[in-house]
């Protein structure tokens, strides 16, 4: 077949649009009823992937003169003008229907055929949706570093077919929506509150064609330096080697001076300092830098002695931690004495450990009224001064027994040492019965010899030593119950439990 001029087609085609145009414009889509007994064909929406075949179907019960097509407002193919080549990928059969080879997501459109007959003029409309996956575009990407107090804004763009649904991960754990939506894009809105914040942010986008697109941006919390203290109080003596540590973290690095009654800690040949990196394994995910920072003193002199000040600073603030090196004892503790008590009189075992030689101990206790358990009656503390025993040892072991007590009463005491370089904190706090003892497990030792606690606190530590004081009372007078019936120790008991019950 002889091809026409490139001009000549380019008119032809010219022409064929607005022979199209008009025919567009006559064309009565309300008479689908009568359109549709005409077709032997059917209307079809053909949902398809790229790079499939499509055949929309386009036949009559009758047959044609002539037939065309045209997607949307654009001409495709005549077949009264055969000279004139359709776009690529089309195809027209000879029985009128349209074939669209390798679909792409431009041929997503309504499909028009039009048919002439010796029953007149009839017009099929169908439609390619060209499915596309999901991709996903994020604002900002790859790594976003900001501080405690900002806002961070995330915006999430899906493109695809069907539109995909936007949805939002933090660390794999799903958000709620907490910004807006336009279309296909949608903002997350992040009030930065806390360092636990910090990590890979998601967007996720699906309309059930292929898999799940997802795009991310990872976020780092800047923070303020946190100082963390193995040990707050360290014990030492003159000539020893003492380490007084800090343990930083911080976002970005924090620089550590050490302070000794608030003057910086000159370092040299007395003293030193090392710095150990906990985590050295740093990545996006593990980004804070964890060091342990260390201070040593080779040998103590008295000057050294008092508050140390561990001070981290970073671009963001600073913060401080302070340890006290000192060479008082240490805190004492109580033993249980399972021997058996009198009802007069109490023994008492506690223990402790010092560097230096112990030179006397201050023992306090005080009486707490059976028939009454609030803070304000109880009675002043009674103190006495005991003299420490020599050991040759760093233990002190001590036993002490405390006459003149009042018969079926409560006590409560407490027990410091004092050294060379002072007294020792004041020991937890220790509740005795005529026949045993036992330890409060929250009390607080330095405050409690300070302060007053308020009446529910106290009266809650009251409930929660009845079942206790009734076991120890028992165990411990046990050994005097046997061959002799009900003991005075166990009468007692059990009037201790009627007077708490009745209060």
């Amino acid at each position: 077949m002889k091809m026409l001029p490139k001009k000549c087609a380019i008119d032809c085609w010219i022409f064929v649009g607005l022979v199209l145009e008009l025919v567009h414009g006559k064309l009565d889509f309300n008479n689908d009823l009568e359109n549709s007994q005409k077709f032997q064909s059917i209307p079809t929406t053909v949902k398809t992937f790229e790079n499939d075949t499509v055949l929309l179907p386009c036949s009559l019960n009758t047959p044609f003169r002539y037939v065309r097509w045209h997607r949307d407002d654009v001409a495709l193919v005549d077949s009264r003008h055969p000279e004139i080549l359709p776009p690529d990928r089309i195809m027209l059969w000879p029985n009128g229907s349209l074939q669209v080879a390798n679909v792409q997501s431009e041929d997503t459109g309504d499909y028009y055929c039009e048919m002439n007959s010796d029953s007149g003029h009839v017009v099929q409309q169908h439609a390619i949706e060209v499915q596309l996956a999901p991709r996903v575009l994020i604002e900002p990407s790859g790594l976003t570093e900001l501080q405690i107090g900002a806002t961070f804004e995330v915006v999430c763009e899906a493109q695809g077919v069907p539109q995909p649904v936007i949805s939002w991960r933090r660390n794999g754990h799903t958000l709620g929506l907490q910004g807006s939506s336009t279309g296909n894009r949608q903002s997350h809105i992040t009030e930065i509150k806390s360092r636990s914040q910090s990590g890979l942010i998601e967007c996720l986008a699906s309309n059930g064609v292929g898999e799940q697109a997802v795009a991310s941006v990872y976020l780092h919390v800047l923070f303020t330096p946190e100082v963390n203290l193995p040990q707050s109080v360290v014990y030492t003596k003159l000539g020893a080697r003492a380490h007084l540590e800090c343990i930083v973290e911080a976002a970005p690095a924090a620089t550590v001076k050490w302070f000794h009654h608030g003057l910086p800690v000159a370092l040299g040949t007395h003293s030193s300092s090392h710095e150990t990196e906990l985590q050295s394994n740093r990545s996006l995910d593990h980004y804070v830098n964890d060091v342990r920072h260390l201070l040593v003193i080779k040998n103590v002199r008295n000057a050294d002695m008092g508050q140390y000040e561990c001070r981290a600073t970073n671009r963001i603030g600073a913060r401080s931690a302070s340890i006290e090196l000192t060479g008082r004892p240490m805190p004492c503790i109580f033993k249980i004495n399972p021997g058996t008590q009198s009802s007069t009189s109490h023994v008492l075992v506690w223990q402790t450990e010092s560097l230096m030689p112990i030179m006397e101990f201050k023992l306090k206790f005080r009486q707490i009224p059976s028939n009454n358990v609030t803070r304000q009656i109880r009675t002043n503390w009674t103190e006495l001064t005991i003299p420490a025993q020599a050991t040759n040892g760093l233990i002190y072991i001590t036993t002490y027994t405390l006459h003149g007590l009042q018969p079926a009463s409560l006590y409560e005491v407490s027990v410091l040492g004092r050294n060379s370089f002072g007294w020792s904190d004041n020991s937890k706090i220790v509740r005795f019965a005529t026949g045993g003892e036992v330890e409060l497990p929250n009390y607080s030792t330095e405050s409690e010899l300070l302060n007053d606690v308020t009446e529910e606190e106290d009266i809650q530590n009251e409930i929660t030593q009845r079942s206790d004081t009734l076991r120890a009372s028992m165990m411990f007078n046990s050994g005097s119950a046997e061959g002799r019936g009900l003991s005075g120790a166990l009468i007692y008991s059990i009037c201790l439990i009627l007077v708490f019950k009745y209060q």
